[in-house]
């Protein structure tokens, strides 16, 4: 019998806030520690997490699936140089790859949960569209990222609820009264009344009183973690204990807090050299954030050290070669 995949989503609401490059280092730092992952670009139509792995021009990718009929699922993955760790591309710049229809993300997410991974991870587009929100909703661990800003934080309560209703609404498509009251994406056909779960509660206690239990089991079940991302001082860190009593009131949704990654001048070197900055310098302060992330996504205590070339890792007591998968004393 074999494990089930655990599936990482990284999505916000607002576009520029760091997801890519948060979800690289994520990849980047489960495929050191042991591992199988795949990286994947699911940012249709605007994709560029490929130039944070130092690849230029990706062979293979989504477009397939918009441009051909189908390919062997295998010739989507890309080495990325890193052991353990493959990529898939998104759909690059090909007109109307942003605006697929709810077949082709069928047939994607279909794709994603027949890979044979350990972890997947997801760097999802900004906004709170079905094509956004859908792949959040399949995730095993869903991971909602923000910068201290206001105009950010809110934009990642309204996509924390807009996964949240979604969710509440696929679980009734049976009863497209239920739906009506749910569906908040679509404001014609949504009741405007319902989009705290408190309110929506109240309605189900006296519409549809039987399904109360069920709705309290999926916003009960429903327990994203936060990363706050750019972190200056003190004040920004109060971002997310705010947003996370935010969520609670109106969603009654527990958020877990999953760490903070400080604003770099070495995660932007990083950006312009295209390697992920856990990888080039994994005694930074920023590498230092991103395994505490790392260590709180996986229970364990991780520590990352580089030494002429290599990485070791402190949690499996082995060394690492990034290039070749080499451990032990075979690395060393």
């Amino acid at each position: 019998m074999t494990n089930a995949i655990n599936i990482i989503a990284v999505g916000g609401g607002k576009g520029g806030i760091g997801k890519s490059v948060v979800c690289t280092n994520l990849a980047a730092g489960m495929a050191l520690r042991g591992q199988k992952c795949i990286l994947i670009d699911t940012d249709f139509g605007a994709s560029n997490l490929h130039a944070l792995l130092g690849i230029s021009n990706p062979e293979h990718g989504f477009q397939d699936f918009f441009n051909t009929d189908i390919v062997d699922p295998r010739t989507l993955l890309l080495d990325t140089g890193i052991s353990n760790l493959k990529f898939v591309s998104g759909a690059g710049d090909n007109p109307g790859s942003a605006n697929i229809g709810s077949d082709k993300i069928g047939t994607i997410i279909s794709f994603i949960k027949g890979l044979e991974a350990d972890t997947i991870l997801l760097d999802l587009g900004p906004g709170t569209n079905y094509n956004v929100i859908d792949f959040f909703n399949i995730s095993t661990q869903g991971v909602v990222l923000t910068t201290p800003e206001m105009t950010s934080v809110m934009k990642t309560f309204s996509f924390i609820r807009a996964a949240l209703f979604r969710r509440i609404s696929l679980a009734f498509q049976a009863y497209p009264k239920i739906q009506k009251m749910v569906d908040h994406s679509n404001p014609t056909n949504a009741d405007m009344e319902s989009y705290t779960t408190g309110l929506l509660r109240s309605k189900f206690k006296e519409h549809f009183p039987n399904y109360v239990e069920n709705l309290d089991s999926l916003i009960h079940d429903f327990t994203p973690g936060l990363v706050v991302n750019r972190v200056r001082n003190r004040k920004d860190l109060m971002a997310g204990n705010n947003l996370l009593k935010l969520v609670k009131k109106f969603l009654d949704v527990e958020v877990s807090y999953l760490g903070y990654i400080i604003e770099s001048d070495r995660v932007r070197d990083s950006i312009d050299e295209m390697i992920p900055f856990l990888i080039k310098d994994p005694q930074s302060k920023p590498s230092e954030n991103l395994q505490q992330i790392i260590g709180a996504l996986t229970n364990t205590d991780l520590q990352f050290v580089k030494r002429d070339g290599k990485i070791f890792v402190s949690s499996i007591e082995n060394a690492i070669r990034i290039r070749t998968g080499e451990s032990g004393t075979e690395a060393i």
